[in-house]
């Protein structure tokens, strides 16, 4: 047999008496120290490096499941599949960062993220979600996530054997049950919160300043209003260029997203801990829709006042031509929305897509059609974005009405 390193210098191929080639190369550390090395034996050498690269990639994908070991908590679970999720490209950057923020602030700091995985029993995980019912500090959807993550870690690790069972199953059913009746409303708490038709004109009107000099009063007003007469995602706001418009027919291509998520590649202190992320929309389809009369009255009034018009450039930029960030747009909406007397409102811009689909609904659209507009699902739009019951103010109280 003769032996010859590989032209990178890592591994090396050996030539068998029958003819065939073996390949060997070192891939790093087992979990108990001891150096992993791959063999693969082939015809050729080429056919070597091939079945090698599989080989390597599958080490690659396990290689974080054999580091969970007995002595892991539940915390160090739900963070090493996170890992894995994120390390595959299951997850994108902002999904990815509140899946941590749930891990975080609903786990670990809890006596169930502290129990080694193998001890934990559905007795706990009862117990740790009748904790976060007790303390009266999330919603139902918010602890229902904070189950969902627990359960999806466990599911995980069962399918790659690290434990025998998943301590989830036998009571999720029990307590989806419980966490539904949290979503309970009362007669007059709103079932979905959109404004008012009164509190719509308020919002506008305010939006819609002009100062004495006779310029805006919000730079960022119109990029408000355009969430509120298209029903678009901050996200799908901020990413559109000027070319996803059609100024002769007036339809508008929605086909990208942008947040700001956790820099997960950071190799230097020096760089953003976070940086801005561009992708496909949220249900990973891009849509044209057709803009209402004031829709493209506001997208007009941009285009003439904004010094940034190439086919290229953002529709809603800031003042130096850059992408606005979600959190910077909130703030501006709070601002208006107290301006406007109406800051007791809460719910973000969200608010302002949750109000269009429901006046979309209320002036005749189906729910499939509304779905549709604003880029979701049926079952979801129905449940979160169309406000069946209405605002309405009697005798300085407030109602929650279902209009004729």
């Amino acid at each position: 047999m003769s032996q010859k390193r590989n032209a990178k210098g890592t591994g090396s191929f050996i030539k068998n008496p029958d003819g065939t080639i073996t390949h060997r190369k070192g891939v790093g550390y087992k979990p108990d120290g001891n150096r992993k090395t791959l063999t693969v034996t082939e015809a050729t050498k080429t056919a070597c490096i091939r079945e090698m690269k599989k080989k390597e990639a599958e080490w690659n994908r396990l290689k974080d499941i054999m580091y969970v070991n007995q002595k892991d908590t539940v915390k160090d679970l739900c963070e090493k599949h996170l890992q894995y999720q994120v390390k595959n490209g299951e997850l994108k950057g902002k999904s990815a960062d509140r899946r941590e923020c749930t891990i975080n602030n609903q786990i670990a700091k809890y006596k169930i993220g502290m129990l080694q995985v193998h001890c934990v029993t559905p007795a706990d995980i009862e117990a740790h979600i009748q904790i976060l019912i007790n303390e009266k500090k999330l919603s139902e959807s918010s602890i229902t996530k904070a189950l969902d993550v627990i359960n999806a870690a466990f599911s995980w690790a069962l399918i790659q054997k690290i434990v025998t069972e998943n301590p989830v199953t036998p009571v999720k059913e029990k307590l989806a049950k419980k966490l539904k009746k949290l979503a309970e409303k009362d007669a007059d708490e709103a079932d979905v919160m959109v404004l008012s038709d009164e509190e719509e004109t308020a919002f506008i009107n305010e939006a819609n300043k002009i100062c004495k000099n006779g310029k805006r009063k919000y730079i960022s007003g119109d990029y408000l209003l355009l969430l509120l007469f298209t029903g678009m995602r901050c996200g799908e706001l901020i990413a559109l260029r000027w070319k996803d418009y059609d100024w002769e027919s007036h339809v508008l291509t929605i086909g990208k997203s942008a947040s700001m998520a956790k820099n997960r590649d950071k190799t230097d202190e020096n760089e953003n801990n976070y940086v801005m992320v561009l992708g496909s929309t949220k249900n990973q389809k891009a849509r044209v829709i057709e803009l209402t009369q004031n829709a493209q009255s506001v997208l007009k009034r941009i285009y003439l006042n904004s010094c940034y018009r190439g086919s290229e450039d953002l529709i809603a930029p800031t003042k130096t031509g850059k992408m606005y960030t979600t959190s910077n747009l909130e703030h501006r909406l709070d601002i208006i929305m107290k301006n406007s007397g109406l800051s007791e409102i809460k719910g973000g811009c969200h608010l302002l897509r949750k109000t269009f689909a429901t006046n979309m609904y209320e002036a005749g659209a189906r729910v499939e059609e509304v779905a549709a507009y604003i880029g979701d699902l049926e079952s979801t739009t129905r449940k979160y974005y169309i406000a069946i019951r209405k605002k309405l103010v009697s005798s300085g109280k407030v109602k929650q009405v279902v209009k004729l």
